[in-house]
């Protein structure tokens, strides 16, 4: 089993540079742990319906120069299989132009476009083989939509090199966060989708995990801090091995620091 840590590096290299910057280099910044679990989940070779619990940490900042993000998910299967404990974790860093070259960018619903890097990580903390590994490179494009807190996608060449270097594909990633209320109570549509080309071992896929959130801290006056609601995870050729499927409604309890 390979570390996690040292893949990383470079997204932590980032985010440490940006907090040893000034006040102003740092713009935004947001973090969060979410809770999740499900009851129907489809694995290789399992006719069973797997029941596991979620624990993801997600953090991201912008700063002078553009934006990063990451993600870590802790899975913790409980039933359908043997016990297995899974890591698996995305970490991304977004060079605004408009930012770097000082010009205003925006025209029409486009808002901003940015040069994007990124790798994704999988450990099975059972096993003493290396993860599964993919480096990612491409653009990002940042839209101007009414309501919408960001809409954004990243069109990115992906390149899978472990368990096995099966070649490089293509991925379009919207993401995106619309506010909105509900008899004076807070509410959030948020998530992403993953559109990924097949290689030359793996299926195309299809992953949607959208989110409808309430903010639940708001009915006690401690708004932006504690929510629950609902994430539905659609994937299509999962782990792109085609005809593996899930459709998995989720529990959802969200803290944000």
């Amino acid at each position: 089993m390979t570390n996690l840590a040292p893949s990383l590096c470079i997204t932590l290299l980032a985010a440490t540079l940006a907090e040893q910057a000034s006040a102003d280099f740092m713009q935004w910044s947001n973090s969060e742990i979410q809770y999740l679990h499900g009851s129907n989940y489809h694995e290789p070779f399992n006719p069973n319906d797997v029941s596991q619990a979620i624990v993801t940490i997600t953090h991201a900042h912008g700063w002078a120069y553009g934006r990063n993000f990451f993600f870590m998910d802790t899975l913790f299967s409980e039933s359908g299989q043997q016990a297995q404990t899974h890591l698996y974790g995305e970490a991304y860093s977004t060079f605004s132009l408009s930012k770097i070259g000082g010009l205003d960018l925006s025209y029409g619903i486009f808002k901003d476009f940015g040069l994007t890097a990124g790798i994704n990580l999988g450990e099975d903390m059972n096993s003493r083989q290396s993860g599964f590994r993919a480096w990612l490179y491409g653009i990002s494009v940042d839209f101007d939509l009414p309501g919408f807190n960001y809409f954004n996608i990243d069109f990115l060449r992906q390149r899978v090199t472990e368990t096995a270097d099966i070649g490089t594909s293509w991925q379009i990633t919207p993401y995106w966060q619309l506010p909105f209320q509900i008899a004076g109570t807070k509410w959030s549509f948020e998530g992403f989708a993953d559109f990924i080309g097949r290689n030359q071992t793996a299926a195309r896929q299809a992953l949607a995990q959208p989110q409808l959130r309430l903010d639940l801290g708001d009915f006690w006056g401690d708004a932006g801090h504690l929510f629950i609601g609902l994430e539905y995870q659609y994937w299509h050729n999962k782990y792109g091995i085609k005809g593996l499927h899930d459709n998995v409604p989720q529990a959802l309890l969200v803290w944000k620091f």
